[in-house]
């Protein structure tokens, strides 16, 4: 086989995936793994330790990404694990989920060479949630309460909700997965149940999203517990608390400079969340609504007489601190076009991603197997919207081993505000190729800047000291014609 020398890009990148993949191994088999990995390529070992060098890696010693790495100072450690519940192969086929362990946790490797333009999956959301500034579009029938499929006009397939007004679908389709991806669950559908009137206009009105989220995934848990086949809750129970990262949301915000001067009023606003999604969802036996809450429950659960929550349930799913936790899971998990990704929640942050999120148009065909590798597809047409469902497409060629990421935040900005937009919202500092590089980068113009400024200060100083000689010695000279003229 013929063999290519990578560039230094490519190869500190190739490094990292390796040290991060196998924080265990030293330097000699490290660069073991890595020809094993890419045995196209020709690197010698004094070449590796270099880039080993550059993404902080030793002589079998695990940089600060790996299992034994200990939190970076003011950086929080989500709480995760890999998803039990769910068969990713049977979704994406070419990757798999990893566990990195340290403050890295979970992310997607690939299994088989990816290249640019693939389709890696496509996925839809297992909790679906529109912006609340979709609510009118909602409501005026003009998109889908499910799919998010926008219309000129109404379908001539379309159905409403049998319990309001609020919500229409594409078809009877669409509507019978309104339940489970709770895009319009019947525990949150004010015409089903009327205690849902106070979380809704909540969201509404502050177009809370996380709010409305975390509503859902309780909406989501209670129905599968009344309705669904046995296991169903269970299933749901390990997903949210052992399967997709979280930071209470209280850690999380306590943690900013302006804290302090937000406390009151924000605790004030978590509070009301709080009790509505109680009053929504576990109303109190005194409640006005607990009798028709009760009753819907019962209504749909073909016969079974429904067992009253155990305190461990009430305290999982109904306490202050399980909402300020689901809260936490929503904001550093949320897919802004369209809710809750079970596989997409698998994947990590880098400021050089190789993998892009879209959200295409109903009718997108994947390219065919013989025209890759091929250009990512065209922004979508103004006007045109992509449903809810995620199409993770390849950015550039990806290798066996390689993790697949993805951007968290705007590409554009420069590496401290990239960093400080990442710290914020999802408590880590990143440490990507990139922002290494242009951390190097940046020091090194620093030094060039200082040594320019060294030099620039030498010569002002000598200018300085010549031109005292000379005035000294044009002092000197004047000094001598005073006394010749005196004799």
């Amino acid at each position: 086989m013929a063999t290519t020398s990578p560039s230094d890009d490519e190869l500190v990148a190739a490094v990292k995936v390796v040290r991060d993949a196998h924080p265990a191994l030293g330097i000699v088999k490290l660069w073991g793994q890595l020809k094993a990995d890419r045995p196209e390529w020709a690197v010698s070992e004094k070449r590796f330790r270099k880039a080993l060098s550059s993404v902080g890696g030793s002589d079998g010693v695990a940089s600060s990404s790996t299992a034994t790495a200990k939190p970076k100072k003011n950086e929080l450690v989500a709480l995760t694990g890999l998803d039990a519940t769910l068969d990713i192969t049977a979704v994406a086929p070419k990757v798999k989920a990893k566990m990195f362990g340290g403050t890295k946790g979970k992310g997607v490797v690939a299994k088989a060479k990816i290249q640019a333009g693939e389709v890696l999956w496509q996925e839809e959301p297992w909790i679906a949630c529109p912006d609340p500034g979709f609510k009118p579009h909602l409501a005026s029938r003009r998109l889908c309460a499910n799919c998010l499929t926008q219309w000129e006009s109404t379908p001539p397939m379309a159905v409403a909700c049998p319990s309001c007004a609020d919500a229409h679908f594409c078809n009877r389709l669409c509507l019978s997965r309104a339940r489970p991806h709770a895009s319009h669950h019947e525990l949150l559908c004010e015409g089903a149940n009327p205690a849902a009137r106070e979380i809704n206009s909540l969201v509404t009105a502050r177009e809370w999203r996380s709010l409305d989220v975390a509503a859902r995934i309780i909406a989501k848990w209670r129905g599968e517990r009344a309705w669904g086949e046995p296991g169903a809750a269970e299933a749901v129970e390990k997903r949210v608390w052992g399967g997709i990262a979280r930071v209470n949301m209280e850690t999380r915000e306590a943690e900013k400079a302006d804290w302090p001067t937000r406390k009151d009023f924000t605790t004030r606003q978590w509070q009301l969340g709080h009790a509505a999604i109680v009053a929504a969802l576990n109303p109190a036996p005194e409640a006005k609504t607990h009798k028709r809450f009760t009753q819907l429950l019962q209504s749909k659960a073909k016969g079974r007489k429904l067992a009253p929550l155990s305190p461990e349930e009430e305290a999982r799913w109904f306490s202050y601190e399980s909402f300020l936790e689901l809260l936490g899971l929503v904001n550093i998990n949320l897919e802004d076009s369209g809710g809750l990704y079970a596989v997409h929640a698998h994947l990590n942050h880098s400021c050089d991603p190789n993998v892009q999120v879209r959200n295409l148009p109903r009718g997108w065909v994947p390219p065919a197997e013989d025209k890759l590798p091929t250009e990512l597809p065209e922004r979508n047409p103004p006007g045109v919207r992509g449903t809810n469902k995620l199409t993770i497409l390849a950015r550039r060629t990806i290798h066996p081993g390689d993790e697949c990421t993805i951007s968290y935040v705007d590409l554009a900005f420069p590496r401290d505000v990239r960093r400080q937009a990442l710290r914020d919202g999802y408590g880590f500092w990143c440490e990507c190729v990139r922002c290494v590089r242009e951390r190097v980068e940046e020091e090194k113009e620093a030094a060039r800047k200082a040594t320019a400024r060294a030099a620039v200060a030498r010569a002002m100083a000598n200018h300085e000291e010549a031109k005292k000689n000379a005035v000294d010695e044009l002092a000197h000279k004047v000094d001598e014609l005073a006394v010749d003229d005196m004799l």
